[in-house]
């Protein structure tokens, strides 16, 4: 057996300064956690993150849906192919984009007239009614026409009465021009093609050069005006209600007999009526949430679109 040998001083504070060393190298080794995968997200909530697109942008096309989600060219087409087979997209008249389909714009509109029928937004247009004596309405676009999905009837004689779902052309009303003057200039284009129109009365403005006149009236001060163009002896006038985007949603319009009141006089109601508008993109904004208490910060896991 050979012999045993004794560590020197020296050797131990080699052997201790080694030891050092290796402990202080790997305090400085960044041992990596193993990463917790990201949930992927469902066919379903990427079809709601493309509705979503649609409704604050107007218009999508595939790249801007593949770069908002991250997810592949082939993937976006074929979402965005079904959601047209179910008519909740449409081909827009720009090439490679697409926009609202009908029955998406059908879903909206009969959620907005279901939310307006009992709540605050009815309450705002009975009050609004109140005051003028006359009738107030709420009307949505729906492909060339105004379609009415509210309405408060005034408490004087000889008063006009919209009901609900009540359609009438785009061209003849000041509820349509207001529409039609927030179109884009290439929207606007496609829809003057669909005339001259039939008149619905003698006072009906059916040539689209002339309408386009009254339309660029009607962006320059905000709302618009009808007298007999729809109904004989019939005054009205209209104001947009935006949306929380900003984008018009609705328009809120008052009607009257030539008898009671002269289109001077209706248009002299405007600046109620545009205060009542903004009413109601207030009222819009709470519902939507825009301006719930806001809620502490919580770190949320991002995941996969």
């Amino acid at each position: 057996m050979p012999p045993m040998t004794v560590p020197t001083e020296s050797t131990k504070r080699q052997r201790l300064s080694v030891e050092r060393e290796i402990a202080e190298a790997m305090r400085k080794v960044e041992i990596p956690l193993p990463e917790t995968p990201e949930p992927e997200v469902s066919p379903t909530e990427r079809a709601f993150h493309v509705i979503e697109m649609i409704a604050q942008l107007g218009r999508v096309s595939t790249s801007d849906i593949v770069t908002a989600l991250g997810i592949p060219k082939t993937t976006a087409h074929r979402l965005v192919s079904n959601l047209e087979e179910f008519g909740f997209l449409e081909h827009g008249m720009e090439r490679g984009r697409y926009q609202v389909g009908p029955r998406l714009l059908e879903l909206a509109t009969n959620i907005l007239a279901a939310s307006t029928s009992h709540g605050p937004i009815h309450a705002l247009l009975m009050e609004l009614s109140r005051r003028t004596a006359e009738t107030a309405s709420l009307g949505v676009m729906r492909g060339s026409e105004v379609v009415y999905i509210d309405s408060a009837i005034g408490n004087s004689p000889l008063t006009l009465n919209f009901q609900k779902g009540h359609r009438a052309p785009a061209h003849c009303t000041s509820s349509g021009r207001v529409f039609l003057a927030n179109m884009e200039r290439k929207q606007l284009d496609a829809y003057m093609l669909s005339g001259p129109w039939e008149p619905v009365t003698p006072y009906t403005i059916v040539d689209p050069d002339r309408l386009r006149q009254e339309i660029e009236q009607v962006r320059k001060q905000g709302y618009a005006t009808n007298d007999s163009e729809f109904a004989i002896g019939v005054v009205g006038a209209a104001v947009p209600i935006a949306g929380r985007n900003g984008r018009i949603i609705a328009c809120l319009s008052i009607s009257a007999p030539k008898a009671r009141k002269t289109l001077e006089e209706v248009t002299l109601l405007v600046p109620m009526m545009q205060a009542a508008a903004l009413r109601i993109t207030r009222i819009l904004s709470v519902v939507e949430g825009d301006e719930a208490v806001p809620q502490p910060e919580q770190k949320q896991s991002r995941r996969k679109r």
